[in-house]
């Protein structure tokens, strides 16, 4: 018994001076006041963004035009009435061919274009498109990945920190990037398809014209959403759910 009364009297003595130590708030701990790197976007490793064949059509520059942070936007060029000197008629036939689904003749019509001239990027993205929708994937990402080099070499000769990103080939961008998911390239598929991706917003922003504009397709692109998804909403509780009209409709509503 005494034993036992030692022990609880001990254990009481190093809980009151343990009380009486302790702090009664913690200590804080420092934090960063600020971050230790600038934000940048992931994909693009913060680099400039530029867009080619992007600006007025009527300019001194209107074949070649970049445009950069602080500059008008302007339009989308237009192709060239001409795309090869050689092989022309075999680009207009593949298209026609493409729009009817046959593929295969497609890209027999492309093989000679694209022994003849590797470096014509119409000529290498009207051949990797019908070797894609074809599914010779590997045989498209080799010349799809060529031509985004060529155009990555071409225009990065004056800005080698920038990422150019030529609107006339948004779709090659997007397709890479794809193919390159197959190969298990994540953050070569991330930086492709980012470049896409800023093209379609380019585009968006091309099409309103005004921030203004802008907001208010937003705004109808939300309430026709919040309106698609009360109707789905209300046809799954009458069909599904066997709800009565008017609880469906109260419900759908809010």
């Amino acid at each position: 018994m005494t034993h036992a009364f030692r022990v609880t009297a001990a254990l009481a003595v190093l809980a009151v001076a343990g009380c009486s130590s302790a702090p009664r708030t913690p200590t804080p701990v420092p934090r960063a006041t600020k971050a230790p790197r600038p934000l940048m976007l992931h994909a693009l490793n913060g680099r400039e963004v530029r867009l080619a064949h992007l600006g007025h059509r009527s300019g001194p520059t209107a074949v070649g035009a970049v445009v950069a942070a602080g500059r008008p936007i302007g339009d989308v060029q237009p192709w060239p009435a001409v795309l090869s000197d050689r092989h022309q008629t075999a680009l207009v036939e593949a298209q026609t061919l493409h729009a009817a689904h046959d593929y295969g003749a497609a890209i027999a019509v492309l093989e000679p274009a694209y022994r003849d001239e590797p470096t014509n990027p119409f000529v290498l993205e009207a051949y990797g498109r019908a070797l894609y929708y074809q599914r010779r994937r590997e045989e498209a990402f080799s010349v799809y990945r060529r031509l985004v080099d060529l155009l990555d070499a071409e225009w990065n000769s004056d800005a080698p920190t920038a990422v150019t990103i030529d609107v006339w080939f948004a779709d090659a961008y997007w397709k890479v990037g794809t193919l390159h998911i197959d190969r298990a390239e994540w953050e070569r598929a991330a930086f492709e398809i980012n470049r896409a991706l800023a093209v379609g917003c380019v585009l968006v922003v091309l099409y309103f014209q005004s921030s203004s504009a802008l907001a208010a397709a937003y705004g109808i692109a939300v309430t026709g959403t919040m309106a698609i998804t009360s109707v789905l909403f209300y046809m799954l509780a009458r069909t599904h759910w066997q709800w009565s009209i008017w609880r469906a409709g109260a419900l759908s509503g809010v």
